[in-house]
């Protein structure tokens, strides 16, 4: 699990220092997850990279931990379409593919649930601008599991906010 962790982190540090370059950055974020079928809470890391024009790509991992009923983690990528903007809106879908591994599954008898699973997911969110806060919220639906769930959080964009002094000379792009 550890060098999965590394992985995933390596990962999170080589699109921060190629997303430097680009001209619409990349978002990075937190949040929590809540699985209404399960009733489990989970914290949530992510990373929104734009690709083309309004098409995204969100590495992300998700930990349910070990008071949730099933204790597991995702790790996977979304791929997204910014749908359209309004003011400082923006909603959003995606299709995502994740590794889960389900680390109490020894406690539960299924046929269909491993420790190991594959898992296809779909969703759409919206997200905000607020100077260089990007708070979003989103729902998923989890095919393999038949399982709908709903995330909050917040994403900030680095770079010329942080560098201002005087909140009337930040200057964030618009997403």
């Amino acid at each position: 699990m550890k060098k999965k962790i590394l992985i995933l982190l390596l990962f999170f540090i080589s699109t921060f220092l190629y997303s430097q370059k680009k001209e619409k950055s990349t978002l990075y974020g937190i949040g929590a997850v809540y699985n209404f079928q399960t009733e489990g809470a989970a914290i949530d890391m992510r990373a929104k990279i734009p690709v083309w024009k309004n098409l995204f790509v969100s590495p992300r991992i998700s930990y349910f931990p070990s008071f949730n009923l099933i204790h597991e983690y995702y790790a996977g990528a979304d791929i997204g379409y910014n749908l359209f903007k309004y003011k400082k809106l923006r909603p959003y879908v995606f299709a995502s593919a994740y590794y889960n591994n389900w680390i109490n599954s020894s406690s539960f008898k299924s046929t269909k649930a491993k420790k190991n699973n594959f898992v296809a997911e779909g969703g759409g969110g919206i997200i905000f601008q607020f100077n260089c806060l990007y708070p979003f919220i989103e729902g998923r639906y989890d095919a393999k599991w038949k399982e709908g769930s709903l995330g909050i959080g917040i994403m900030l964009k680095f770079g010329e906010c942080f560098k201002a002094k005087k909140v009337s000379e930040k200057k964030c792009a618009h997403f």
